[in-house]
């Protein structure tokens, strides 16, 4: 599908959804429960990024798996099912916010927790993308402390099961 518009990034997004709808509740089940409890999705097309996600993350137990656009990350939270996505707003093609909006959609995804990432959101877009579902809304550089705090309470962990946190996580 050519992408061109938000209209049609939406469009494509319910195809999508139509398509892993009908596979997905199979696929869910080579992940046991506690395996999911682990799995984090970071979609975001700054892969320096989601690497230094995924290596702060690692450390407190978080199997962080990337996702290097909205269309990819989609596709990938039908088959992980994860416990939590970090979701880049600013993405060519599909931006964070119409990707929040396929998920919130989904019945399939529609309870998974999206914590939305940015440096460049101001608060009444804050704002609206609390009211469609957002999780939170960090902006960058990341503090850390405070996303294993977010992430270790969607989970139901206490965080005095990890090591303390290391300061933000500056990109």
């Amino acid at each position: 599908m050519d992408i061109q518009t938000k209209n049609d990034a939406r469009k494509y997004l319910f195809e999508l959804a139509d398509e892993y709808s009908s596979s997905a509740k199979a696929d869910l089940s080579y992940l046991d429960v506690s395996e999911r409890e682990k799995v984090v999705l970071s979609i975001d097309d700054e892969q320096d990024i989601s690497h230094g996600i995924h290596l702060r993350l690692a450390g407190h137990g978080y199997d962080v798996r990337t996702a290097k656009h909205g269309l990819d990350g989609y596709r990938m939270a039908f088959s992980l099912h994860p416990v939590a996505i970090l979701l880049d707003y600013n993405m060519p093609f599909v931006d964070g916010e119409q990707v929040l909006l396929g998920l919130r959609e989904n019945p399939l995804l529609a309870a998974i927790p999206v914590i939305l990432i940015s440096g460049k959101v101001d608060d009444r877009t804050e704002a609206r993308l609390l009211k469609i579902g957002a999780y939170a809304v960090m902006r960058k550089p990341i503090e850390f402390e405070r996303l294993v705090l977010l992430l270790d309470e969607i989970s139901g962990r206490h965080q005095e099961d990890h090591p303390s946190a290391a300061g933000p996580l500056l990109v």
